[in-house]
């Protein structure tokens, strides 16, 4: 009797053992943004535009025209560690106000007032990777008003859009538009380097 038991609680416990194992999920540490890591120049050329349905890499060509900037003359922009930034617009220096909200994002205050918010998605001494506001394409349809939106909203999804239709072929891009999935939801993301 005794040996039964044992081989049973032998065979509970060794079944207990190989049903446990380490988990699968990947789990991605929080990425913690400071003064420190920020105060550089960073220069933008790689952008993206996120759909819900998925990513176009917007080419540096495009990126360099004029209208097309997201930071100045040269899609450059300067943090220093005192909570100011700086970039060239037309020759000329503009200035603002920077602030962490959170562990990882980046409020960019500019002189007239106007707030943009910026996830760190990565940042190394020499790389980072910063992501827009999400912008819900489908609020302003539901009512057909478009003050539904902020500030913010109403520019990311402005060049967000302008982007998008700049990689048609109709305009010398390589996707026909027509056969893209129309997109719901719109968000920039950037990549860039330490200058």
């Amino acid at each position: 009797m005794q040996r039964k038991v044992y081989l049973l609680l032998s065979t509970l416990f060794t079944a207990t053992l190989l049903s446990c194992s380490k988990s699968d999920d990947n789990v991605t540490p929080a990425v913690t943004v400071t003064p420190k890591s920020l105060a550089r120049s960073w220069s933008f050329s790689d952008v993206s535009v996120k759909t819900q349905a998925k990513s176009y890499v917007i080419p540096s060509t495009i990126i360099k025209s004029a209208d097309q900037r997201i930071f100045g003359d040269d899609n450059t922009i300067t943090i220093d560690s005192a909570g100011t930034f700086s970039y060239l617009e037309d020759g000329n220096k503009v200035t603002g106000k920077w602030k962490l909200a959170d562990a990882n994002t980046l409020v960019l205050t500019d002189v007239d007032g106007e707030k943009s918010n910026w996830k760190v998605n990565s940042i190394t001494s020499t790389d980072i990777e910063l992501a827009s506001v999400n912008v819900d394409l489908t609020k302003g349809m539901t009512n057909g008003n478009t003050t539904v939106y902020s500030d913010e909203e109403n520019n990311v999804g402005f060049l967000s859009l302008v982007l998008l239709t700049s990689l048609d072929k109709k305009v010398g891009g390589p996707f026909d538009m027509t056969n893209e999935p129309q997109p719901t939801s719109v968000q920039l993301i950037m990549k860039g380097k330490a200058k």
